[in-house]
């Protein structure tokens, strides 16, 4: 769906952010952009595909070609990433809590 929304825009080269829900009706686009999409998503690609969307867009960016990914391709690790909204806004005053996690990252 992500593919086919990018190509019915009529965009061919460079790398996109899009957006879905799965819905009681089934998937729905969004939102579509042409950037890279924010927060860890630079990084996850790099470590779970082995692909830095930042070189790719720079190589594009020159009339360069898109390097080759096997459509088979196995993931090189899986990540599973958590984002929490505050119900109020503030400061944090402190990151103790996140003892606890460091050295979970395998």
């Amino acid at each position: 769906l992500a593919v086919a929304s990018v190509k019915a825009l009529g965009l061919t080269m460079g790398v996109f952010h899009v957006e879905g829900k799965y819905t009681t009706h089934g998937p729905r686009i969004i939102e579509v952009n042409c950037r890279m999409g924010g927060g860890p998503v630079h990084l996850i690609n790099q470590l779970v595909w082995g692909v830095d969307l930042v070189v790719e867009q720079m190589i594009l960016s020159c009339g360069g070609e898109p390097r080759e990914r096997s459509p088979n391709m196995e993931p090189l690790c899986n990540i599973a990433e958590y984002s929490m909204n505050s119900p109020i806004s503030g400061f944090i005053e402190h990151t103790d809590f996140l003892a606890d996690w460091q050295g979970h990252h395998q």
